[in-house]
C-alpha cells in the first residue's frame, strides 16, 4: 500500500511518522511518502537562531498534561532534550486600566485583583447559582456572559481567547474551541463546581489542575527550541520528505488516488491531506464541491510575531518575572499581548540579554498585521512603552508573519466538520488532518495524528 501526505508542517509530519513506526511494528508493507512546497518542513512551527537568541516563530511551546507530546518526543529520541518553563512562568498578567495585573490563580486572589470591578467579581462568585446553557452552539462571549457577567467575560475569558485563539469571543463557537469547558458545564452545572471535582482529581493523581491563571499542566519545549521537534522528524521519516513539492490537483480514479505533484502525477492508495481547509479545498473541488464549500467557510486569523532582543542592562527597572501578558480588548493598546521567552526557557537569549515577542493581529485588529515592517516596529515599541515602560532600543529585530496563523471555529464549526465527514465517507481512502478541523494546539495535531494513521491503514494485512 502507498499512502500520500500532503504537507510537511507538525501534523503531516506526525502522521507520516506514525504510519512508518506502526507499519514497522507490524511487519506491513506500507510506504509512505510527504509532500511539502515550502523548502523546509514545520509550517509556523520553527525556532531561528539569531544572533545568539533562539526565536519561536509560532508557539512558545507545548503543554506536558497532554502525554501523547512527551511519548512521541521521547520515541524520536529527544527525551533529554525536553526542558519545562521555568517556576517564573505560572506568573501570568493581563494589561488593564492601565497596567499589568497578575492574573488572579484562586478565588482569594480574584477578590484582591484589580482586574475586575466590586460587582464584576461578586457576579464571577455567583456563577455556581447560573443556570446551565441548553442551546447546542453558542459563542465563546455568549457562554462566559451567561456564567460570570460581561466584565469578566470582556476580560478574563477574552485575553484567554486573544492567547490561544487570537480570536473574536463573540464569534467563536464554545463547544468546538473550548469543548472541555462546554462539557464542563453539561455535566457539572457550573464552572465552579467543575473546577473543585478537577482540582480534586489532581490531588488525588499529582497532577497540576488548570485554573484561572493558565491551562492545566506545564509549559514544555526541547533544548534548541521546536526545531529540534521538526528536525528529528525529518530525519527519522528521511527520503520520505519531499521539499518544494507542491500539491496542485488531486483526483479520484476510481481504485486510488492520483494528485498531481511537481510537474508529474503521483498515484496512491490512501491520501492524507494535512495542509490548512483553506488549501484542501482547493485541492479537492474538482473532486467534490461539497467538501471543499465548508472548507472553504473555516475562516483564519493573521498574526504577526514581532521578535525584540535587549541588553539586560537597558531593562534593569522592568519586571519580566513572568510569562508574559495579554490584553483584552479595549484597553487603548493593539498588541494581543507579549511573551517574556527568556524568562519562560533558559537559553532563549545569551547571557546577559533578553528576548520578548510581541504578538500583533488577530481577528480584532486583523489591519496592525498587514503593517509594513516600520509601523509595526513602532506600533510595538509604542506599545511596550506604554504597558511596560520600555524604552530602550532594541539589539536585534525580527519579523515573523503569519497571513493564516490560526484557524477560528466560528458558530457552525461543528455543523461544518459534519458536512465534511458526510462527505468523505463518499470518497474512499481520503482523510483530512491538521489544527483547522479539532484542535488548535500542537498537541492536538500530535495526539490526532495516530488516529488518523490508523484510519489510512484500516485494510493493510
Amino acid at each position: 500500500m502507498r499512502i500520500g501526505v500532503i504537507g510537511a508542517g507538525p501534523s503531516g509530519l506526525a502522521v507520516a511518522w506514525e504510519i512508518v513506526s506502526r507499519a514497522r511494528a507490524r511487519e506491513l508493507d506500507v510506504q509512505v511518502d510527504v509532500y511539502e512546497r515550502a523548502t523546509r518542513a514545520g509550517g509556523n512551527v520553527w525556532t531561528d537562531l539569531v544572533d545568539g537568541y533562539r526565536v519561536e516563530q509560532g508557539p512558545e511551546g507545548f503543554l506536558d498534561s497532554a502525554p501523547r507530546t512527551i511519548e512521541f518526543a521521547t520515541e524520536l529520541g529527544l527525551a533529554d532534550r525536553l526542558v519545562s518553563a521555568a517556576d517564573a512562568a505560572r506568573h501570568r498578567f493581563l494589561y488593564v486600566n492601565g497596567r499589568l495585573h497578575p492574573v488572579p490563580a484562586g478565588p482569594l486572589a480574584l477578590l484582591r485583583s484589580g482586574i475586575l470591578s466590586v460587582p464584576g467579581r461578586l457576579r464571577v462568585f455567583a456563577e455556581p447559582l447560573r443556570p446551565a446553557g441548553t442551546e447546542d452552539d453558542e459563542s465563546v462571549l455568549s457562554f462566559a456572559t451567561r456564567r460570570m457577567g460581561g466584565e469578566a467575560a470582556r476580560r478574563l475569558v477574552g485575553a484567554m481567547v486573544a492567547g490561544i485563539h487570537a480570536g473574536d469571543p463573540a464569534m467563536l463557537s464554545m463547544p468546538a474551541a473550548f469543548p472541555e469547558l462546554a462539557a464542563m458545564e453539561r455535566a457539572h452545572g457550573s464552572l465552579t463546581r467543575a473546577l473543585v471535582a478537577t482540582r480534586r482529581e489532581a490531588r488525588r493523581t499529582k497532577r497540576r489542575a488548570g485554573g484561572p491563571a493558565g491551562p492545566a499542566g506545564r509549559l514544555t519545549s526541547l533544548a534548541g527550541g521546536l526545531r529540534d521537534l521538526i528536525q528529528a522528524l525529518v530525519r527519522e521519516l528521511g527520503p520520505r520528505v519531499h521539499l518544494g513539492a507542491e500539491a496542485r490537483e488531486a483526483r479520484w480514479t476510481g481504485d486510488g488516488w492520483r494528485v498531481a505533484i511537481g510537474g508529474k502525477d503521483e498515484v496512491f492508495d490512501r491520501l492524507v491531506v494535512t495542509t490548512p481547509p483553506w488549501h484542501a479545498a482547493a485541492l479537492l473541488e474538482d473532486v467534490d464541491l461539497e467538501l471543499a464549500t465548508p472548507l472553504h467557510d473555516i475562516l483564519w486569523a493573521p498574526v504577526t510575531v514581532v521578535a525584540l532582543g535587549f541588553a539586560a542592562s537597558e531593562l534593569h527597572n522592568v519586571n519580566l518575572d513572568g510569562f508574559g501578558f495579554l490584553v483584552p480588548a479595549g484597553q487603548g493598546v493593539r498588541l494581543l499581548g507579549c511573551l517574556w521567552s527568556s524568562s519562560i526557557f533558559p537559553g532563549r537569549a545569551p547571557q546577559g540579554r533578553v528576548l520578548l515577542r510581541a504578538l500583533v493581529g488577530g481577528a480584532r485588529d486583523p489591519e496592525a498585521a498587514e503593517y509594513d515592517d516600520g509601523g509595526l516596529l513602532d506600533l510595538v515599541r509604542y506599545d511596550l512603552s506604554t504597558t511596560m515602560g520600555i524604552d530602550a532600543t532594541p539589539e536585534m529585530i525580527r519579523i515573523y508573519r503569519h497571513p493564516r496563523a490560526i484557524p477560528q471555529y466560528t458558530l457552525g464549526h461543528l455543523e461544518r466538520l459534519r458536512a465534511v465527514r458526510r462527505r468523505l465517507e463518499r470518497l474512499p481512502g481520503l482523510l483530512l488532518h491538521g489544527n483547522g478541523y479539532r484542535g488548535v494546539a500542537l498537541n492536538d495535531s500530535i495526539r490526532l495524528a495516530g488516529d488518523v494513521a490508523e484510519a489510512a491503514m484500516s485494510d493493510v494485512r
